[in-house]
């Protein structure tokens, strides 16, 4: 079986467990955004090692630490954050999360510098530590898909097409996410490596059935955000997309990016949510035991090692 490469080498995808596909454990958020919102200060090592500790108890084995380099990633503490809880398999990624955060530097340097710093971040490490990427990541803005938008999807593309590891992009409260699809794979990018963050920010079924229906993953990673809506549009959903035949297109992940979200932090509804609350619901709702243990196991295993 094909293997994976976390923070502290190399693991096979039978090892994975369970998994958490889009994640956010320390960053250094940019000063401009600080200015804007205090509430993405999540930079405390200590912390994140603290409610890590707690996802772990509650069965949790492998995280996919998401922050971008334009969303302020710093490698030194989420290896930090490795270290204290070193059990805990965690992915790091290279690339862009969208147009929004990206400074200008992004627009004025050329694509193919910006194509072999991320793919030197995969093949050699991340700033020099030797620590390297296995996800590529790339994202559009709401409802646009402007020159910059395909910019850092291009970049995408063709990092995944020289290295091969798999693409998780970011949508916009779940839009232009199926226009996403169209784009990477005019490339040549196999759909089942590319799986679309927050698509159930846009809990419409039509929608997710016809981007899973090209072989892409869809993502969930608002449980227990009722700011998003009540759990119920997406439980529906999910149970319709299970019910069609799509349950093996879809991961699931938490997505807690602000410390408001940390227990650690004083808030909540905390990291082990998925898996101390949702899926118990999802039990309590009827859904199989098989179909649990594909959005937690298999179809992360899959879409990490490049199985069909």
């Amino acid at each position: 079986m094909a293997s994976v490469m976390p923070i502290r080498g190399e693991v096979a995808g039978r090892d994975l467990g369970i998994v958490d596909y889009h994640e956010h454990l320390a960053f250094d958020a940019p000063e401009w955004l600080l200015r804007e919102d205090r509430d993405f200060r999540l930079n405390d090592v200590e912390k994140s090692a603290e409610e890590l500790e707690t996802w772990m108890q509650a069965g949790g084995r492998t995280i996919i630490e998401m922050s971008a380099i334009d969303f302020g990633r710093n490698i030194h503490k989420v290896k930090r954050v490795s270290d204290l809880v070193p059990n805990v398999h965690i992915i790091v990624i290279t690339g862009y999360n969208k147009p929004y955060y990206c400074d200008r530097s992004v627009w004025q340097t050329d694509e193919s510098d910006l194509i072999r710093a991320c793919v030197r971040d995969i093949t050699e490490g991340i700033d020099g530590t030797g620590i390297k990427a296995g996800i590529m990541k790339g994202g559009t803005g709401y409802n646009t898909f402007t020159e910059r938008d395909k910019k850092l999807l291009r970049i995408a593309a063709k990092v995944h097409l020289e290295t091969g590891v798999p693409i998780i992009t970011h949508t916009e409260a779940g839009t232009m996410g199926y226009e996403q699809v169209e784009y990477l794979t005019s490339f040549g990018v196999e759909p089942h490596r590319i799986c679309l963050s927050h698509i159930d920010r846009n809990p419409d079924f039509w929608e997710h059935r016809r981007i899973a229906e090209t072989g892409a993953y869809v993502g969930y990673d608002c449980p227990g955000k009722i700011k998003y809506g009540p759990d119920e549009l997406r439980n529906t959903v999910l149970r319709r997309l299970i019910d069609a035949g799509l349950g093996t297109r879809i991961l699931l992940g938490n997505d807690l990016g602000r410390p408001s979200y940390w227990r650690s932090y004083g808030g909540g509804p905390g990291l082990d949510f998925v898996l101390t609350k949702f899926i118990p619901r999802l039990r309590a709702e009827g859904f199989s035991p098989a179909a649990i243990d594909d959005l937690l196991i298999h179809n992360p295993r899959r879409f990490l090692t490049s199985e069909e």
